[in-house]
């Protein structure tokens, strides 16, 4: 069995994918596997990837139709064979120990790690001669300089230490994340009703913390967001009807429930 598989779903965002791929190749080994989830990607997309030139070789899953963020990633773990599962988006450069410090934060005990996530606005040209030159230890020093944290991060952090597995079951994530495979298999993965943005990871993690498992932040797993324009509309939309069905499926947990409504009303401006 394999230490670890990475786990990357990606639909259609190729110069970014191949860049989060390039930095992965100092950290990966025989007892390393990356697997690629093509979630309907278009047929450009899938040709050229085959051009990419990596030091080692990653398992691809090729879905024909878009089959959504729960399923995609549900399709990495099982064609996975490690023992630690670690997602990571197709849009975040790993920093060059994130893969080790995932690992190393799963000796001792039954965990869900969130790292940090960290923000980052570079041109498409910028990306290219990130790729095409390889990210230099001073590249990832630039990164972090230009990168910012996320909005509300004071705030999450101040939440996470008052109210601990409290607010954690909740607010897990799989942008940066790393799970036992057996945990996730003993919890029936993610739940694939969920559809379009949101929520799918946080029913995992509470799923997870219901099993067991123990929710656990590692600030110093850091990857760089590359933010790319989104469909703001469209996104909340689709996370209301998720956080809905979220809430009907822990009907009983009323102290989830408030606080499930209280982060969104903050974050997002949503009121249920």
């Amino acid at each position: 069995m394999k230490k670890a598989s990475i786990v990357i779903p990606t639909k259609d965002k190729l110069s970014r994918l191949r860049l989060i791929l390039k930095a992965l190749e100092g950290q990966v080994d025989d007892t390393i596997e990356v697997i690629i989830v093509f979630d309907g990607c278009s047929k450009d997309t899938l040709k050229n990837f085959e051009g990419i030139r990596l030091n080692y070789t990653p398992i691809k899953v090729i879905h024909e139709k878009n089959v959504g963020r729960a399923k995609a990633r549900n399709s990495g773990i099982l064609k996975a064979s490690g023992n630690v599962v670690i997602f990571l988006d197709d849009d975040r450069i790993p920093a060059p120990d994130f893969v080790y410090k995932h690992i190393m934060s799963h000796q001792k005990g039954r965990y869900a790690i969130v790292g940090e996530r960290r923000d980052v606005n570079y041109s498409e040209e910028i990306l290219d001669k990130f790729y095409s030159d390889g990210i230099t230890k001073s590249d990832y020093g630039r990164i972090e300089r230009d990168s910012v944290t996320e909005r509300f991060n004071f705030l999450k952090k101040t939440a996470r230490i008052i109210l601990g597995q409290y607010i954690e079951c909740v607010t897990f994530s799989t942008g940066n994340s790393s799970v036992q495979r057996q945990d996730l298999l003993n919890v029936g993965m993610f739940d694939e009703n969920f559809t379009g943005w949101g929520m799918e990871d946080t029913d995992l993690g509470y799923r997870l913390y219901k099993s067991g498992v123990k929710i656990k932040r590692n600030y110093s797993i850091v990857n760089y967001h590359l933010v790319h324009p989104v469909n703001s509309i469209q996104q909340n939309n689709e996370n209301r009807r998720n956080v809905n069905y979220f809430i009907s499926k822990i009907e009983g947990d009323k102290a989830a429930i408030r606080m499930t409504k209280l982060l969104h009303r903050i974050i997002y401006k949503q009121r249920f």
